[in-house]
């Protein structure tokens, strides 16, 4: 081994630590095409999570609730 090789190995070995690091703390997320895991933004492509679509009265009710949940923090 020649001396130019050991920086270059402790320096590798730090970045992999880094990374492993930052994925056991959830920092580093990947791009999981099975489940959105709330990053599919950064992925760049379409979460495999449906839309919710509600119906008039459906969103009527929810305006109604939200507004006695505003009424009840006040």
């Amino acid at each position: 081994m020649n001396l130019v090789d050991i920086p270059i190995l402790a320096i590798l070995a730090a970045v992999i630590a880094l990374i492993i690091r930052g994925m056991l703390r959830g920092t580093i997320r990947t791009c999981d095409t099975t489940s959105c895991s709330g990053n599919c933004g950064s992925c760049g492509s379409k979460c495999s999570t449906p839309h919710l679509k509600l119906s008039r009265e459906q969103i009527a009710q929810l305006d109604a609730l939200t507004e006695q949940a505003k009424e009840v923090r006040s």
